[in-house]
């Protein structure tokens, strides 16, 4: 009877704590789809009505706040991959929770967007963090809404803040704390640019390229940096990247290393926007 009566109780336990999202058991996680394929990115969709599916791609990322749930359904019943995009890095005075941010996390503006701030990464780490809630959030965002992964924004702050005051550690940290809560909640997550850490360890002592389900970079073409993304196309991961002038896009490179490269307009706009560009390789 005490057997019995134990195990009544631990069940009961159980339940009580997933009913409050505490589950023991870590959910799981749909890996991106690794190799060779088309992909798109039109976080830059003016209006959720412009987005519009290019023939023959796999993975498409769109924009986690003005995306909905039901546009994501909608997708992944056409057999795509969804990704969600959030800002995790900087201060966007648009997006509906930026009255949460308090002066003291931001770090100073975005010289590239003007109405943007990076903020103080290290936030997350201390207690009661404001940082850590709305991240958090957004991450939930993404999940509830059905995406199958998060593409963080600005994971470079140790390069970007002004003052020197984010250290390279510290960034390393941050990322593969991002990487931890999205892989709680179930979803997988990109490491977005910042090839030079692919290498690095957080502070669990695990290197990004493990703790990351694949990499999303920017002008890795223009800038000779494609080689360490190699490293995630190595481990089965997918590697995906972005040329902002298409002269540099290198193709031949590209498939070389097994990356994933494309062509795009600098707004990354909706396919059924004039100003949309996609030449992919």
């Amino acid at each position: 009877m005490r057997r019995a009566g134990l195990y009544l109780a631990v069940v009961a336990l159980c339940g009580v704590l997933a009913g409050l999202g505490l589950g023991l058991a870590t959910p799981r996680v749909k890996a991106p789809p690794a190799g060779m394929y088309g992909w798109d990115w039109q976080i830059g969709a003016q209006q959720a009505g412009l987005v519009s599916v290019p023939r023959g791609i796999k993975l498409i990322d769109l924009d986690g706040f003005e995306t909905s749930a039901a546009t994501v359904t909608r997708l992944k019943k056409q057999g795509l991959y969804v990704v969600c995009y959030i800002n995790a890095g900087s201060y966007e005075p648009y997006r509906p929770d930026s009255a949460r941010y308090p002066a003291r996390l931001k770090l100073g503006v975005d010289p590239n967007w003007k109405d943007e701030a990076f903020v103080d990464i290290r936030d997350v780490f201390r207690p009661k963090s404001v940082l850590a809630d709305v991240l958090r959030k957004r991450l939930k965002m993404c999940r509830d809404k059905g995406f199958a992964a998060v593409e963080p924004d600005n994971l470079q702050n140790d390069e970007n803040a002004p003052g020197g005051v984010i250290t390279l550690q510290n960034q390393v940290d941050f990322n593969g704390w991002l990487a931890d809560e999205a892989h709680a909640l179930g979803l997988a997550i990109f490491q977005k640019n910042g090839p030079d850490k692919v290498l690095l360890r957080d502070r669990t002592g695990k290197r990004l390229v493990d703790k990351f389900d694949g990499i999303l970079n920017e002008s890795c073409h223009e800038f000779d940096e494609c080689g360490p993304l190699a490293e995630y196309v190595g481990r089965g991961k997918p590697a995906l990247n972005v040329e902002y002038k298409e002269k540099f896009l290198n193709c031949a490179g590209a498939r070389r290393l097994g990356i994933n490269s494309m062509f795009k307009d600098l707004y990354l706009r909706g396919a059924r926007e004039a100003e949309y560009r996609r030449v992919a390789c």
